[in-house]
């Protein structure tokens, strides 16, 4: 049957990265129904709703959903991708391409994984005033004998571990790590948490996974703090294969990681493990570059990429990476963030020429 496949635009440079991205796809002719509703602040002002039923009937239907970027009122629709849809596995690749710019001075060899949890820890915003947690928790003392209401005026943002949610998520972080062993990679997965800190929430994540690594004797498994972590990646990102964390860290620590390798124009991430799996671009709504045709599209190619890697398609896939690829090693039509001067279309278009379309 033909795969079904949902644009949505979002916000800012959104519709942007989207168009051209979809455009491409379809220039590759491999036969999947590509749609593009509106949604977003553009379906906002023209419709009186970010995200119609007509919409997410669309989204419910297709077989991925490709997202543009959130900015305002679209961070919403995010809510439906990820939550209402459950994409607890969050996949964002770490990986340099000779031409890219780089502020490593041998950033060579750099391809490594960050898997972050996508459902819970700090996300979503779960927070209040501390004077309703010294009103319920009156009891509660922290390890200096402080209580909610001894801190005064102020407010809260509660993070949660659940049994459940980690245990599934950091079980996929080994099959990934295994599979990528058989592909021809070193088989070592590194957990990052803050246990020495937070015993309790990142001491249940990390005793999980101690637990799974066990079916999985193949594997090594390291352990690091997360800011330890962040000193680590800057170290040594070429001795690294599979990184998994928690939401918030690993959101934190692949904006780091992906600066290594070109920035966010070139960060691509993958969420899938729910009912659809969604993939998008890291780098957000820019809105000031929105409308000027100077973004740099590659992140949502990459998450295209992705996307058909997933859905089976594995040899187009690996064509627009190498047509990508083929784009950065020229040095000809490079975007502005890379040193070049080539706009959206122009590097689309460059794109499209090394592939055959």
């Amino acid at each position: 049957m033909t795969k079904k496949i949902v644009f949505l635009g979002g916000d800012g440079v959104g519709p942007e990265v989207s168009s051209v991205t979809a455009d491409l796809i379809g220039k590759m002719d491999l036969g999947l129904e590509i749609l593009e509703p509106t949604c977003g602040e553009e379906a906002q002002e023209k419709l009186g709703n970010f995200f119609s039923d007509d919409t997410k009937k669309i989204c419910d239907e297709s077989d991925a959903i490709l997202f543009g970027a959130t900015g305002g009122i679209s961070g919403r629709i995010l809510g439906y991708l990820r939550w209402e849809l459950d994409n607890y596995i969050n996949i964002r690749p770490i990986k340099y391409y000779p031409g890219v710019r780089s502020p490593l001075k041998d950033p060579e060899g750099i391809d490594f994984i960050i898997l972050q949890e996508g459902i819970e820890g700090m996300y979503p915003g779960r927070e209040g005033d501390i004077s309703t947690l010294a009103e319920k928790w009156m009891d509660y003392r922290d390890i200096f004998g402080q209580g909610f209401g001894d801190h005064g005026d102020g407010k809260f943002a509660i993070r949660i571990v659940t049994d459940y949610r980690s245990r599934r998520f950091l079980r996929f972080s080994c099959e990934f790590t295994r599979k990528r062993k058989h592909g021809g990679y070193p088989g070592n997965l590194v957990c990052v948490t803050k246990a020495n800190v937070l015993k309790i929430s990142d001491g249940l994540f990390f005793k999980i996974m101690e637990e799974e690594i066990k079916h999985f004797p193949e594997l090594i498994l390291e352990h690091y703090y997360v800011d330890d972590m962040a000193r680590r990646i800057l170290r040594y990102p070429q001795d690294l294969n599979v990184v998994t964390t928690s939401n918030m860290f690993g959101d934190i620590l692949s904006d780091e990681a992906a600066e290594m390798v070109g920035g966010l124009g070139l960060a691509a991430s993958a969420c899938i493990g729910g009912r659809i799996p969604y993939f998008e671009p890291v780098h957000g709504s820019a809105p000031k570059y929105a409308g000027k045709n100077v973004i740099n599209p590659t992140a949502m190619m990459l998450s295209a990429k992705m996307m058909l890697d997933h859905i089976g398609m594995k040899d187009a896939a690996k064509a627009l990476e190498e047509g990508i690829t083929s784009v950065y090693k020229e040095g000809k039509y490079l975007t502005q963030d890379q040193g070049g001067s080539a706009s959206t279309t122009e590097f689309t278009d460059a794109v499209a020429k090394k592939i055959g379309c």
